[in-house]
């Protein structure tokens, strides 16, 4: 069966899908994607859906929830709402991020919580337009939004959750993760899986807000803490076992970005 070019099934991608409890292999099913002892996954909203645990609580589920409602404005309100809280030009930000880990033509790579995708373009220049590219996201409206606004992207969606990821150990040369990992219910967890799937001697980056007494908007240094609590959250412990670690303020001082070579 031909799929969009959206669809998770295009045959690379497949053949890493791994169940996100057991890590066994899946089969296609007729609407998702089957276990060895017929557990279904069923697709949800067009996209294989690999979510687990199914019950999602605690911070997770209030940041979905959320999500959820914020999607279709979420990059205005970065862009716009941000820059007048922040001084921040979040697009110029953005590029200087994508540039700091190691990211060469043809590289495999995924992305953990996109949201909106607005990573992508940068990310895909960075990778050359021939490169496999994924992503997941544990909010469906998250995923929607980038399926409407980055089509010429080419980036293959799965609803996962980054602290169980849905993929075989080693199958990517480089992961990119900004924004969410504070508020994770579980941050090592979610740490150790961006390792794993990652290929021995891959690139890792990955980073979330943290505000620094470089940061000096009086504005933001009042309010932002009130509106994100991630803001207050402390950076989880750095994975061991990780080569060339470095840390990277972004941001102007609301931010850090760990790239590191697996």
């Amino acid at each position: 069966m031909t799929r969009s070019v959206h669809s998770p099934s295009a045959a690379w991608l497949t053949a890493i899908l791994r169940c996100p409890e057991t890590r066994q292999a899946l089969t296609a099913a007729d609407g998702g994607l089957r276990r060895a002892d017929g557990r279904l996954f069923p697709d949800r909203d067009g996209f294989t859906s690999l979510v687990y645990p199914g019950a999602i609580h605690g911070d997770d589920g209030e940041m979905n929830r959320l999500y959820e409602r914020i999607a279709p404005f979420y990059e205005f309100s970065e862009r716009v709402l941000g820059r007048l809280l922040t001084g921040v030009d979040m697009e110029e930000s953005r590029a200087h991020m994508a540039s700091l880990p190691d990211l060469r033509p043809g590289m495999r790579m995924l992305e953990v919580s996109p949201g909106p995708g607005v990573f992508f373009p940068l990310l895909r220049h960075r990778l050359g337009h021939g490169a496999e590219f994924a992503a997941v996201d544990l909010s469906l409206a998250m995923l929607r939004q980038c399926r409407a606004r980055h089509a010429a992207q080419n980036v293959q969606l799965v609803h996962a959750n980054a602290q169980y990821l849905p993929f075989a150990d080693g199958s990517f040369d480089a992961l990119f993760h900004f924004g969410g990992v504070n508020l994770f219910n579980e941050p090592a967890r979610a740490l150790a899986e961006f390792v794993r799937v990652v290929r021995k001697g891959g690139t890792i980056a990955w980073g979330d807000e943290q505000m620094t007494g470089n940061f000096r908007h009086p504005l933001g240094r009042h309010l932002l803490p009130r509106l994100n609590a991630g803001f207050l959250k402390p950076m989880p412990p750095v994975p061991t076992g990780l080569a060339e670690v470095h840390h990277h303020e972004v941001h102007r001082g609301l931010g850090y970005l760990i790239t590191a070579r697996r």
